[in-house]
């Protein structure tokens, strides 16, 4: 009930066959030419503005068919997960950021409990912790867990999602990379023991 946008990666195919033939094609190409030119640290630096451009596309949210713009961003990476979010701004940092720089709606579904956190959209602060639900329909009042469980199960029902884990796991060497260089992998064999790679 909270997200308000749909990202898709800039620099991914998703983003290329949404924009072909769009109002956005040109600018879009030219905004894929400038994210070429940005390492994947950068892109996920989130002290960094925020950039991006509206496909011209609509995704529809499974959960209550609310119409969701579609945009393109460098600060998705499109071999992370699967390259496409659907942006919650008041609950993540880098959606919320997003969605102030582009004037886009941010909703508020999960009352923190704590009275001094304020309205993100204001304090320009997500909530991503726990607490009840708000503005969520059938889910108001239900602790954030039990949330999840309950519109796994509605998705289920309506047969449009089903629960799966995601691993957000990257290349090994990529992913232990460090500002200081790359450490030397170890594989811990059971027959020949720890073996530098």
């Amino acid at each position: 009930y909270g997200a308000t946008f749909f990202v898709v990666a800039a620099d991914s195919d998703l983003a290329a066959e949404l924009a072909a033939g769009g109002p956005a094609q040109a600018e879009f190409s030219e905004y894929v030419e400038k994210v070429k030119l940005t390492s994947d640290l950068d892109r996920l630096a989130t002290d960094r503005e925020k950039s991006g451009v509206f496909l011209g596309r609509y995704a529809i949210n499974p959960v209550n068919g609310e119409r969701l713009p579609i945009w393109a961003s460098d600060y998705v990476l499109a071999d992370y997960g699967t390259g496409a979010i659907m942006a919650v701004p008041a609950h993540d940092q880098r959606d919320l950021d997003f969605a102030r720089a582009f004037d886009l709606p941010i909703t508020t579904v999960v009352a923190p409990g704590d009275d001094d956190a304020g309205d993100p959209a204001q304090t320009g602060t997500a909530l991503p912790g726990d607490g009840v639900l708000i503005n969520s329909g059938p889910l108001d009042g239900l602790a954030k867990f039990d949330a999840i469980e309950r519109i796994i199960g509605i998705l289920q029902e309506r047969g449009t999602g089903r629960p799966a884990v995601n691993y957000r796991l990257r290349d090994w060497l990529i992913s232990r990379q460090r500002y200081w260089g790359t450490p030397i992998p170890i594989i811990h064999c059971p027959s020949c023991g720890e073996v530098p790679v």
